[in-house]
């Protein structure tokens, strides 16, 4: 049993009170020393009292700084505290590394690359098994060890645990930093003081010079020896993908880089096949010529991504024989690709207001880039020219646009165009929808009306017969929605608006009667809106909005001119606050350009990678026709594993959710193992989603716009942990965090065993928290007024004495 004692301030004042009290206790000495000087001078005056004024003079000083003291001793509440301490026990911690780095296999110095190797986990547990007795001196000495494992998050172990090293390799991070911190931020009434540290790894807990010095001003901190094991060999032969060097974007049809640098030990002059994938799927493929053990060699590849989304990638070495690892071969990311500014060509035969109409809506968003073209001059206006005079309008550059630069447009638009007037380039069109175009064709009196598409190649991709001129008809008419087009998202909002049968919108004044293509069916054509009352021969109603994915592309056909009049005409009537005009165009374009927006369902994962063990937060958000937010809606869910591998496991999570009264709703999953992921998302109401999914997806395995989404994520897909694997740098830097802590250097690879006499801090020099404590107060006595009162009474009695100093 231990006592200590120390003063203690009962009522600290404030910084007032401070100035206040030291201004005080200055004055008071102040006049006690003009005091003394007084008196001595008046003494020495006199024969024979120096000696006896010097006495005087000493003991009214005395007493008037016992006095003051009594008095701070009042003011301030002064009190002695006493402290017990029980017992002479200290508290060693042993920290074991069980990150996936300790799971590696390498050698020592004298062996060949990969031969004579050991997983480092294994010299673990060996060294823990043969230094039993050492750990129980540890224990003789009065010292309570403590055993934790650490990776990405600290695990304590029980007695039993840690005497069976119950943990295995297989963690997703190193963070030494963070057990350490965990250690010098606990309480020290905890149990027993710390008094030593125990490291035992390979020492791969820092990649970076910075978190190393961070590492050592921890230990610093913990102001105790940190004994370290090394348990990492010098020879390995193994090849990793060291770092990315990737962004987060990448834009559509625009060639982006993706490279790595690759690491390799034991394998110089070998050479490594690089594959880089996407979702799962091999794109390009390399090979590299390896170098000297930690020599860095970049590969790279140039990438055009082909559609907007979420994708991952994924570069993948093949794994070398005997290699200490293959886990460090594969590096995956995901990349969002967007569109960049959308390039629009637009063509007409002449200029009309619905050719305004659609120019203005193009020219309005500041994400489209328009090159629109009026054809003002016909054959006629070209044959009764002077052909000497100048010309103030450009010739139409059929060339330029239709062979050179054709491929550089999202969106190409012929608007009542009469193509056959401007040369022989409808084949180019046909093979750019297949290879990923969209395509709007607009009717009226030329183009569709003249028969000029009634070029094979052309027609095959139509969901409309255009193999030859179709009239005309100007007979004023309110179009229905068909079945299709009430589920369609470029028609849909007129279904939700219960206005499927043009109820309170203008009618249309042109028509161009057409009837359904034969291979229809080859290109999955689908009528949206028909004419009321023309039908073709078979009995169906003739198309007006018809739409077309021939290919990679899309098609979308509208046999008539007037849809202006759904955005100028009197008492418009606006639906969820926006014109007709708008919600059929906008729905139109986005559907073209497989435009996320255009996803009346949106799916949400919180973040693109996930540690493993972390949950993963899953929000849906639902909107109409019109897109508003639509509440009350049921959407189930489901998250499959994207390796193909694995393609034929079921999923791993699915629920179903339904939205708020904002359209939306989330969900938590639990944690998934380590791989890549796609969680898709539908509305229930939706046609039943096949196993395969063709009845819900794209041709090119996008999900259908307005009933699907889809997001790609990654669990566990962090590098870093295997991205090095020499141990070297890490036996260095446990070799120092000892020598500066001055604790001891094991190395479990030359054979070195558990030390019998751990270093640890002396009990004096620790921090102990007291088993008891009391607090005896000094200033609410009867003794400390006695002092104070005997104190000022005897200097005034002095000071009478000494010579009427008072």
């Amino acid at each position: 049993m231990e006592r200590a004692w120390s003063l203690i301030v009962g009522h600290p004042p404030g910084p007032l009170g401070w100035l206040l009290l030291i201004v005080c206790v200055g004055l008071a000495l102040v006049e006690l020393a003009a005091v003394a000087r007084r008196g001595l001078a008046k003494r020495a005056a006199r024969t024979g009292g120096a000696r006896r004024a010097r006495l005087g003079v000493a003991g009214i000083v005395i007493l008037r700084v016992i006095a003051v003291l009594a008095l701070l001793a009042v003011v301030l509440e002064i009190g002695v505290r006493v402290e017990t301490f029980a017992g002479s026990s200290r508290r060693v911690v042993v920290l074991i590394d069980h990150s996936a780095s300790m799971a590696l296999a390498d050698s020592p110095a004298d062996a060949a690359p990969g031969e004579d190797a050991r997983a480092r986990f294994d010299r673990v547990r060996a060294l823990w098994s043969a230094g039993a007795e050492a750990r129980a001196r540890w224990r003789e000495d009065a010292v309570d060890v403590e055993v934790r494992g650490f990776a990405g998050e600290v695990t304590p172990l029980t007695r039993a645990s840690a005497d069976a090293l119950e943990l295995e390799p297989s963690g997703g991070g190193s963070e030494l930093a963070r057990a350490l911190v965990e250690l010098a931020e606990a309480d020290a009434g905890e149990g027993a003081p710390l008094a030593g540290v125990v490291v035992i790894s390979d020492g791969l807990v820092s990649h970076e010079r910075a978190s190393a010095e961070h590492l050592q001003d921890i230990v610093d901190s913990l102001a105790v020896p940190v004994t370290t094991v090394a348990a990492g060999g010098p020879t390995i032969r193994d090849v990793s993908i060291a770092a990315l060097h990737v962004g987060e974007f990448a834009f559509v049809e625009n060639v982006t880089e993706f490279s790595a640098e690759l690491v390799a030990h034991g394998c110089e002059g070998e050479r490594a096949e690089v594959t880089l994938l996407r979702d799962g799927e091999a794109v390009a493929t390399q090979k590299i010529r390896l170098g000297g053990d930690g020599e860095r060699r970049e590969v790279s590849f140039e990438v055009a991504p082909d559609r907007t989304g979420q994708f991952v990638y994924e570069l993948r070495v093949a794994p070398l024989a005997r290699e200490a690892s293959a886990d460090n071969n594969r590096r995956a990311f995901v990349i969002k690709v967007l569109r960049d500014k959308v390039r629009v060509l637009h063509v007409a035969g002449r200029p009309d207001w619905d050719v305004r109409a659609l120019r203005t809506l193009l020219k309005r968003d500041p994400n489209v880039e328009l090159l629109s073209y009026y054809i003002l001059r016909d054959f006629e206006d070209t044959a009764r020219d002077d052909g000497t005079a100048p010309l103030s309008l450009i010739a139409f550059p059929t060339e330029q646009l239709f062979r050179e630069e054709l491929g550089s447009f999202d969106l190409l638009v012929m608007h009542n165009f009469d193509a056959a007037a401007h040369g022989d380039y409808l084949g180019n069109v046909a093979t750019y929808v297949r290879e990923g175009g969209s395509l709007v064709v607009i009717g009226g009196d030329l183009g569709l009306g003249s028969g000029d598409f009634a070029v094979p190649a052309f027609t095959r991709l139509m969901p409309i017969d255009m193999r030859a001129p179709l009239d005309l008809d100007r007979e004023p008419f309110a179009p229905r929605l068909t079945e299709s087009g009430r589920r369609h998202p470029i028609t849909a909002w007129l279904a939700e608006s219960e206005r499927g049968d043009w109820r309170g919108l203008p009618a249309l004044d042109s028509f161009n009667p057409a009837h359904y293509a034969r291979h229809g069916a080859e290109v999955d054509a689908t009528a949206l809106l028909v004419h009321p009352g023309r039908h073709t021969t078979d009995s169906k109603q003739m198309p007006l909005l018809a739409v077309a994915e021939p290919g990679k592309g899309r098609v979308v056909t509208l046999t008539t001119g007037s849809t202006w009049r759904l955005g100028f005409a009197p008492d418009l009537p606006l639906i969820d606050g926006a014109r007709p005009y708008d919600l059929l165009w906008l729905g139109a374009i986005r559907w073209l350009l497989r435009d996320a927006s255009a996803e009346r369902l949106v799916l949400e994962i919180d973040q693109a990678e996930h540690a493993l063990g972390e949950p993963i937060e899953l929000s849906v958000r639902t909107l109409s026709a019109s897109y508003a937010p639509e509440p009350g809606v049921e959407v189930e869910f489901d998250i499959r594993a994207l390796d193909p591998e694995r393609a034929a496991e079921p999923a791993v999570a699915a629920a179903r959710l339904t939205t708020d009264g904002l359209g939306r709703a989330s969900t938590s999953i639990e944690a998934l193992p380590a791989g890549a992921y796609q969680a898709e998302a539908w509305r229930a109401d939706a046609p039943p989603r096949s196993d395969d999914a063709e009845g819900e997806r794209d041709a090119d395995g996008a999900p259908k716009l307005g009933q699907a989404a889809r997001r790609v994520f990654l669990v566990g897909g962090g590098g870093r942990e295997l991205a090095l694997v020499d141990a070297d740098p890490g036996t260095a830097l446990l070799r120092d965090l000892a020598a500066r802590s001055g604790g001891e250097f094991v190395d479990a690879v030359d054979g070195d065993e558990l030390p019998n006499k751990l270093p640890i801090a002396a009990l004096d020099q620790l921090d102990r928290r007291a088993s008891g404590r009391e607090d005896v107060p000094l200033w609410d006595g009867w003794l400390t007024l006695l002092i104070a009162i005997g104190a000022f009474g005897g200097e005034w009695i002095l000071r009478r004495r000494v010579g009427g100093l008072g």
